[in-house]
This record gives structure tokens, C-alpha cells and sequence, in this order.
């Protein structure tokens, strides 16, 4: 559980070290770094844990393919994240970003057939009801993020989000080396969509503590961190403990960045950790 919670605490700090990294870097230097960093960080993991079977790397096997794949999804989500951190209100862009879970049910729904329990609906129904509030700033006649295209970037990157964590289901049996697949495709999307932008070149020195503590612990071993207590606890009560990251992120971001916080921001908060709940919950109790 102490790790599980360290965990949260370090993905807890990704909204506020975007906001102060990205004061003085662009999105696609800091997702390309970041994810070098992350790739290095678990990649050094892997050796120490993996016992000297470096076969479990092998792009032969399917689940590190898929792995890639999630790598992908894992670059493009991050890109749409720090984008809309980079051009939008945080706390607005934090809650739109937690509506993936929602999104794991629709898309579990729709595609592999697995009809959503009643708690899964209500949680459905909580998450749509926490992006409207949200959004709107509790006008329903006024619905946004404060610029014209954050609010697709965001649920995009929650959408690909998404897709991600309902693939990751096929390398579950070695998510350690499924994590270093993971990280290796992530960092080589990063890399082709910033030289695309030519958005990639030297930070700043004074961006790479910032650079070095999101890529390392907070992108990078956390995820072994989070495998191995996951392994080692209650997997369902553990992944429960995800839906305090926006809250502690609020938290942050308020204290420390002095982020609008406005009264439809608390009770769309409130709603989307609800939704993600119901939606655990549901997933907990189906057969």
C-alpha cells in the first residue's frame, strides 16, 4: 500500500510540474525528454529485476507488440496533455483529463461486447454529468476550457488514454517488460512529432530538474512501483487509490500556481472521482 500511495503522490505532481516546466519549454521537448528519461529509468529497472532473462524482451513475443502499441497511445496522450496544460485553465484541463475511466466502459461496451453493470451506468452518467459542469463553469450555455481546442485535445488524449489501458490487458503477464516496450514507443512518437513541429532542441538548464523528476519518477518508476504493488496487495483496492490523483493535483495547483478555482470545478471533481468509483466498482463485481 506504501507504494501504491507513492505512486499516487507522484502522479499526483504531473499537473503542476507541466505548468512550471512548460513556462519555459515547448510540450513536444518536454514529452520527447521526459520520455528518454522514463525509457532510461525502467529500462535500468528491468535489468536489476528481470533476473538475466533479457528473452522476455523479445519484439517476437505478442504482448510486447501490443506493448508498442500502447506506447503509442501513451505518446499521444501525454502530447494532447501537456498541449492543453500549456494553453488552458489546469484545474479545468485536470478533471476533463479524468474522464477516462468513463471512457473504458463505453469503449469495453461498445467493442468487446461486455454490457456495463448498473453502478458501471451511474458512473456513465456521474462522468458525463462532471465534464458538462466542468466545462461549462456551471453554465450550461458556456461550455469550454478557454481556448478553442483544448477541449478536444484533452478528451482525446483521455480517449487514447483509454484504448491504452484496455490493450494493456494482453501483456499483463510481464508488465515489466511490457513497460519498457511501452516507454521505448512512447519516447520514438515524441521524437517524430516534435521533429515534425520542430519543437525539439536544448531545454533550459534551469527546466531540468523539472525534466528529470517527470521522466524518472513520476513518469518512469512509478509504473514498476505501481506493477509491483499491485502484485503484492489487493489489486482492486489499490487501483482505487487512483481517483485521489486529481485531488491532490487540485490541491497543488491551487496552493502552489494560485489556479481559479471555481465552485462547478469542486463539484465536477467531486462527480468525476464518482464516476471513476462506480465504474471500478462495477468492473469489481462483474463475473
Amino acid at each position: 500500500m506504501v507504494l501504491a500511495l507513492a505512486c499516487i503522490v507522484a502522479w499526483s505532481l504531473i499537473a503542476p510540474v507541466s505548468k512550471l516546466v512548460l513556462a519555459s519549454v515547448s510540450f513536444y521537448n518536454m514529452l520527447f525528454i521526459s520520455n528518454l528519461f522514463s525509457c532510461l529509468a525502467v529500462g535500468a529497472a528491468f535489468v536489476v529485476l528481470c533476473g538475466g532473462n533479457f528473452r522476455r524482451l523479445s519484439v517476437r513475443l505478442r504482448s510486447n507488440r501490443v506493448a508498442m502499441l500502447c506506447g503509442v497511445l501513451d505518446g499521444l496522450f501525454y502530447l494532447c496533455l501537456y498541449h492543453g496544460y500549456h494553453i488552458s485553465n489546469g484545474v479545468a484541463v485536470l478533471i476533463a483529463q479524468y474522464s477516462w475511466p468513463v471512457m473504458i466502459v463505453a469503449i469495453s461496451a461498445l467493442f468487446f461486447g461486455v454490457r456495463p453493470s448498473l453502478w458501471q451506468a451511474l458512473g456513465l452518467a456521474c462522468g458525463v454529468a462532471a465534464m458538462t459542469v466542468t466545462l461549462s463553469r456551471g453554465d450550461i450555455g458556456h461550455i469550454g476550457l478557454g481556448h478553442p481546442t483544448a477541449l478536444g485535445l484533452v478528451l482525446l488524449g483521455a480517449l487514447c488514454f483509454a484504448v491504452l489501458s484496455v490493450l494493456s490487458r494482453h501483456y499483463v503477464k510481464d508488465a515489466l517488460a511490457g513497460t519498457v516496450w511501452l516507454f521505448v514507443a512512447s519516447t520514438g512518437i515524441s521524437a517524430l512529432a516534435g521533429w515534425q513541429a520542430g519543437g525539439l532542441g536544448m531545454p533550459p538548464r534551469a527546466a531540468l530538474p523539472g525534466l528529470v523528476l517527470n521522466g524518472v519518477a513520476i513518469n518512469g518508476l512509478s509504473y514498476v512501483l505501481w506493477i509491483i504493488a499491485l502484485a503484492r496487495g489487493n489489486a482492486v483496492r489499490i487501483s482505487a487509490l487512483v481517483f485521489l490523483t486529481p485531488v491532490l493535483s487540485t490541491l497543488w495547483l491551487a496552493l502552489f500556481f494560485h489556479e481559479p478555482f471555481l465552485p462547478a470545478y469542486a463539484l465536477g471533481l467531486a462527480l468525476a472521482l464518482l464516476a471513476g468509483l462506480l465504474c471500478l466498482r462495477g468492473r469489481r463485481e462483474a463475473p
